[in-house]
């Protein structure tokens, strides 16, 4: 499989991931009834069988009736599904599987089964049995890891950050104190020289000394980058008081207008062409291209929810761009009794009450009352379901970025480039 090949739908997929999560935290067992079981890769599907029918035995002996029912259909139901599968996936399988109680009463409860592809490689083997599943190991999975130093180095003002997944964080500024110019003449500006010379050697090594305390305990630190005014971010990195296991992660040094915090944007856009595997960068050129796309007369840019999905239906979509603050939920009503079928779109948060608003309304059709709510979806999930079915890329945008905000307040949170121009 081909590296864009996998990456098509990585966002939907993750997308996914982070709604089951919220989904699950919800769950709770009235006891030890909730099992969370994580299989890496080269684990055989008959070890892992062998391990769950030792735990029927095990749970034989738990006291409550109630309890050990419960848990011994848990590790039922896991076995169950594991018949189905002859080897575990190249990234591993995680399954959850307990007793969900569908009141505040014992006795209510019902068993639940869930599946998840994994983000990332599952690395340990782990059966967890609990009140609550065990959701931490895929939530580190979820979160992103690869990181780039950025440290901006001035005179007068540095900062030192970081771009990791869609976040630039700048974590600490620094101020020299320095005096950009004096009037003394003869000895006395050799001193003010000298003093001017040690004053910024002792800048440079404070910042260094936060530098290495800050990265060196980074776990997938991928490179650093510097930039500054002047001859400042040269005579800091010759100053050798850089750690020599940072030093060796320098991928380059750049010329900029200016130092402080205003810098490390400046300088993450000089050097973006030297990143890879962040998110950041990843979502300002999708929507500097969709940007350039819409000015251009090709009419191969969509926004709009009607006009987004009439070119998906047409098959038209190239890439879909969806903000990942869209709240919007797609809602099918029919009519039972004349088989008349609607759509709204709403906003999540007044889903509960249009619930209730539709059980009192008639069809438009019949005026029956059999007017219901069929069914129902966020908008991401039901477009993003309509982009894989005719292979379109799917990309989901923070508001992180300037673009990505733009994406959201100024275009509604949806738009799409396009294969070919789509009349509307």
């Amino acid at each position: 499989m081909s590296q864009d090949t996998k990456k098509k739908g990585v966002d939907l997929k993750r997308y996914r991931i982070k709604k089951l999560i919220e989904t699950l935290k919800e769950k709770r067992g009235f006891h030890t009834e909730l099992i969370s079981l994580y299989i890496p890769p080269d684990k055989k599907v008959s070890d892992i069988t062998n391990y769950l029918k030792n735990e029927i035995s095990e749970s034989q002996n738990i006291k409550s009736k109630l309890t050990r029912k419960n848990v011994l259909d848990s590790i039922s139901s896991l076995l169950g599904q594991l018949k189905n599968i002859r080897e575990v996936p190249e990234e591993g399988l995680i399954m959850f599987s307990g007793a969900i109680p569908q009141n505040d009463t014992p006795g209510t409860e019902k068993n639940e089964l869930y599946l998840v592809q994994p983000p990332d490689v599952v690395t340990i083997f782990k059966y967890h049995c609990d009140s609550e599943f065990l959701l931490w190991p895929l939530e580190e999975m979820l979160a992103p890891k690869a990181t780039y130093g950025l440290i901006v180095v001035g005179r007068q003002e540095s900062a030192v950050g970081y771009v990791r997944g869609n976040k630039v964080e700048v974590v600490r500024e620094f101020s020299s104190g320095l005096h950009g110019k004096h009037r003394a003449g003869g000895q006395s500006q050799r001193r003010f020289e000298r003093l001017i010379e040690e004053g910024e050697k002792r800048f440079y090594r404070r910042i260094s000394d936060e530098i290495n305390r800050l990265f060196l305990s980074m776990e997938d630190l991928r490179g650093i980058f510097i930039g500054g005014p002047g001859p400042s971010k040269e005579k800091f990195v010759n100053d050798e008081s850089l750690d020599y296991r940072l030093r060796e992660k320098i991928l380059d040094v750049v010329d900029l207008g200016y130092g402080g915090s205003e810098g490390i944007r400046a300088l993450l856009e000089r050097v973006k062409e030297n990143i890879k595997d962040i998110k950041y960068i990843e979502e300002k050129e999708i929507m500097q291209k969709f940007m350039k796309e819409i000015t251009s007369d090709a009419g191969l840019a969509a926004y709009g929810i009607k006009e987004v999905e009439k070119a998906l239906n047409y098959g038209a979509v190239d890439t879909l761009i969806v903000s990942e603050k869209l709240d919007l939920i797609r809602t099918k009503l029919q009519c039972s009794n004349c088989g008349y079928e609607g759509e709204k779109i709403i906003k999540e948060n007044e889903f509960e009450a249009f619930e209730s608003s539709i059980q009192n309304d008639t069809c438009p059709e019949c005026q029956s009352s059999t007017y219901s709510l069929e069914s129902y979806d966020s908008v991401i999930e039901s477009f993003g379901a309509m982009a894989e079915s005719t292979g379109s890329d799917i990309e989901i945008i923070s508001t992180e970025t300037e673009e990505g905000e733009t994406l959201y307040s100024t275009f509604g949170g949806i738009v799409a480039m396009l294969r070919y121009k789509v009349s509307y």
